[in-house]
């Protein structure tokens, strides 16, 4: 059977994928040749089998309303700016002082996380005052330089994309990152790699439809696959990237069918996080080699009426983070997987006409995990020196987070990836 009459069938045997998210950009990507990337020949391979887990909240999560000053100027500075957002100083969930002596605490719909906090092991690590010299308000922009970590110039790869050709050049594992909800990240976007993008892991398998012969297509498809030498180059792609699609969707349905969840640790039905999060534990239960997870939750962009929606956010954030943490203790893999939050920008200072905030900058991070040395790193913004009069100056470059990352984590080197050195923060 000829090359065309292959391409043909995949066409139109009926056999597809319902929740497979490869980009058509990425597929033909995978088509150039690995050992082309001078990123790859100068960088060392990463060394360990960590694990890091992004969850993005896409829209600019309103920071000063997540990790806020609890006490003394600031806090009154913040009352003023926003009579009818902030939260009373009592009812601020309290987390400590930072570096410069300002109280502060967290959000009272983020009592889970708070009671992760405040474990003996103390896996959070709450980084404050996160950004970028020349801060970008617009959504697009800003979030392709967290993606790609350059405030200079349009990339068409990612970070974590990077950092997966520099330390797995030759490994052919289809699960080595995922993006759990469909939709294929710019973060994760590589020179050389195919990342798949799971929505549901029940449905995340190959569909021939429902008549009785879709046994018998499946195993044509496979047949047809797994024949002969390739003709050129384009071809033996185009079949490895079918069969490790198979092979994928197998191993996802089988890491399913063994989670066994614990009774104890409940993922909120109704919080979407959560379930996605669940989809991760039970991919890293099934220990299929993945390296990234990449979970988004929208609803962030709180212009109008923001009180009861934001606080309906965090509570929905730190409702996912705990039983995720809790299950990674339970599964014996708390300290080898490390969470990461990040948005695009925080909120601008003072509330807005319509009781809600507008784009602003600097913004916390929180980073969960295990390994994570607890508490507060860095110092709250100042709320009278801002930029433009009324945006948080940043004081921790967001790309010497990645540094501690991809240094201390993955234990590869951030220059290359990054571009340029940046001091790492020591939460590790």
């Amino acid at each position: 059977m000829g090359k065309t009459t292959r391409r043909d069938f995949l066409k139109t045997s009926g056999c597809t994928v319902l929740t497979v998210g490869l980009s058509q950009h990425a597929f033909f990507r995978r088509t150039q040749q690995a050992s082309a990337s001078a990123l790859t020949a100068a960088a060392a391979l990463s060394t360990t089998n960590n694990v890091l887990v992004v969850v993005q909240l896409d829209g600019g999560n309103d920071g000063l309303n997540t990790v806020i000053p609890a006490s003394g100027r600031l806090h009154s500075l913040y009352r003023d700016a926003r009579p009818q957002l902030s939260v009373p100083e009592a009812e601020i969930l309290p987390l400590g002082a930072d570096a410069a002596n300002h109280r502060i605490g967290l959000h009272p719909a983020m009592a889970p996380l708070k009671a992760l906090y405040d474990r003996p092991e103390k896996p959070v690590a709450v980084i404050q005052g996160v950004g970028y010299p020349n801060p970008n308000r617009s959504h697009f922009r800003s979030q392709d330089i967290w993606h790609t970590a350059n405030p200079e110039r349009i990339e068409k790869t990612g970070w974590l994309g990077d950092y997966l050709d520099v330390a797995y050049p030759s490994v052919d594992n289809p699960f080595l990152a995922v993006s759990v909800g469909g939709e294929l990240p710019l973060m994760l976007r590589s020179q050389n790699r195919v990342i798949p993008g799971i929505d549901n892991l029940d449905e995340y398998q190959i569909y021939a439809g429902d008549d009785a012969d879709a046994a018998n297509k499946v195993q044509t498809f496979l047949a047809l696959n797994r024949v002969g030498a390739p003709e050129q180059t384009l071809y033996e792609h185009i079949r490895r990237t079918a069969l490790e699609l198979y092979e994928s969707t197998q191993a996802v349905q089988r890491s399913a069918q063994n989670y066994t969840p614990d009774p104890t640790i409940v993922y909120p039905d109704n919080n979407p996080l959560a379930g996605a999060l669940r989809q991760v534990a039970q991919i890293i239960a099934a220990n299929l080699g993945t390296r990234i997870f990449y979970v988004a939750m929208g609803g962030f962009d709180t212009h109008t009426a923001q009180s009861y929606d934001h606080a309906s956010l965090l509570a929905t954030l730190s409702g996912a983070i705990d039983p995720f943490y809790r299950d990674m203790v339970r599964l014996g893999q708390a300290n080898r997987v490390l969470l990461m939050t990040w948005s695009e920008f925080g909120r601008k200072v003072r509330q807005n006409a319509d009781i809600g905030t507008d784009h602003g900058a600097a913004a916390p991070q929180l980073i969960v995990g295990g390994a994570v040395k607890g508490g507060i790193y860095g110092v709250h913004p100042n709320l009278t020196d801002l930029y433009d009069e009324d945006d948080m100056k940043h004081s921790i470059d967001f790309r010497s987070v990645y540094t501690t990352i991809l240094e201390q984590w993955f234990g590869v080197s951030a220059r290359d990836i990054l571009g340029g050195r940046f001091e790492p923060v020591r939460f590790l």
